[in-house]
């Protein structure tokens, strides 16, 4: 098949020469270029008198309504392309009466007036997808990805057809023959549009499970990037950082890798904490009666002191002893994590409707961590981390009130 093309364009290229007669060719030349010239001229004209005209009264109209889809239409010029379909046709009718004599120059003309209008449908129907894509989309939709991969993808199928329509047009063969020569390739051009068919799933899947559209805050821990969406396409989606960096990853890794969603957070104006102090656990210890007494003062925990207390008293009461180690007694750490989590439960900044808790990790060789898990009644990254930083700073300083000693990692010893 490919041979066969190859033959067709050789042949072509002989009759070109052969009907061209170089003996004959001296005496035409002149009538032919001054034919040539005037006729392109004509066609010019006509073309800009009709583009203004068309112009002219295509913004009247647009202006006189009320629709935004005509304003979008107008300014993506898909008029514009309308309006060349006139000049062309009137110069496709003017092709045979000017060059009547010359029946080379008329094949040849009328290929490339077939070619014209093929780029002309192809640059009207790229103008009229993206302005069905601008009137369809809107950046809080989901829909807004499906509609950019399928427009982009239309756009790449009728650049493909538009050329295999050029190349019958030239090889004088229909579109059909073309395409079972052109089989052979098929999986080349797979391999070469890969990226574009997994991106185009990709697009039609988001936006059918609403997993992420343009404009949520996410983040991939795979490539370390935490950002806002501002585009997704056919083949990649762009990120922007929160250092105004843009980050750009394939389409398709958004649904085939691990990504956190925070926009549900946003939306909800709450951000969560989740810190952990680690403390030295040699500096833990129970707590005597003096102690107590002194602790009894903060009005955060004196009522859990006094009932843990009268549990306790009630406890030895029954079994009649005085000192148990296996009887519950108050210890600094128990009394700073309740501490802790009372003053989460006073605190005006953070959401009294989620999860608010006080607990211990697991104890390793540099000490005892004790997390603190809750929200933020704001998603802002300015205020949160006051916020966080605001509460940190008073229980790090108020551990010391409880005879608690902070561990401090160094990078030598932490590797």
């Amino acid at each position: 098949m490919k041979m066969l093309l190859i033959f067709q364009i050789q042949e072509i290229c002989y009759e070109f020469t052969h009907n061209l007669d170089l003996k004959k060719w001296s005496s035409i030349s002149l009538i032919i270029i001054s034919k040539m010239l005037s006729f392109s001229i004509l066609i010019l004209v006509i073309g800009f008198l009709f583009n203004k005209s068309v112009r002219f009264v295509v913004r009247r109209i647009v202006n006189s309504t009320h629709f935004v889809w005509d304003n979008i239409l107008y300014e993506n010029r898909v008029f514009d392309s309308l309006a060349y379909f006139f000049p062309l046709s009137i110069g496709f009718i003017l092709i045979e009466p000017i060059f009547k004599q010359h029946y080379t120059i008329i094949v040849y003309l009328e290929k490339v007036f077939d070619i014209l209008f093929v780029l002309i449908v192809l640059q009207f129907m790229i103008r009229v997808i993206n302005s069905i894509m601008r009137i369809a989309t809107s950046e809080n939709n989901h829909q807004t990805i499906a509609v950019r991969s399928f427009s982009q993808l239309l756009k790449i199928i009728s650049i493909i057809f538009c050329f295999l329509v050029i190349v019958a047009i030239l090889t004088k063969n229909d579109i059909i023959t073309v395409l079972t020569s052109l089989g052979a390739i098929t999986a080349i051009v797979i391999l070469v549009f890969r990226d574009t068919i997994l991106g185009f799933v990709s697009g039609v899947q988001m936006a059918s499970t609403k997993m992420i559209k343009v404009g949520d805050w996410i983040g991939i821990p795979k490539y370390n990037i935490e950002g806002t969406v501002i585009e997704i396409n056919l083949t990649s989606a762009k990120i922007e950082n929160f250092d105004k960096t843009i980050t750009s990853v394939p389409t398709y890794d958004l649904i085939s890798t691990a990504v956190t969603n925070f926009e549900i957070m946003r939306q909800r104006n709450i951000r969560r904490i989740k810190r952990s102090i680690l403390f030295n656990i040699q500096s833990f210890h129970f707590c005597n009666s003096e102690k107590l007494k002194k602790f009894k003062n903060v009005d955060l925990i004196k009522n859990y002191i006094n009932r843990v207390q009268k549990e306790i008293d009630k406890e030895k009461k029954v079994k009649n002893i005085s000192v148990d180690l296996n009887d519950k007694r108050l210890t600094n750490i128990g009394l700073f994590q309740q501490y802790a989590l009372e003053y989460l439960h006073q605190h005006s900044k953070i959401s009294q409707s989620e999860t608010i808790m006080v607990r211990h990790l697991a104890p390793n060789h540099y000490g005892l961590p004790i997390e603190l898990y809750c929200f933020t009644k704001t998603s802002e990254s300015i205020k949160y981390e006051k916020i966080q930083a605001n509460l940190f700073d008073h229980l790090l300083t108020i551990a010391k009130e409880f005879n608690l000693e902070i561990t401090q990692v160094t990078k030598k010893e932490f590797h």
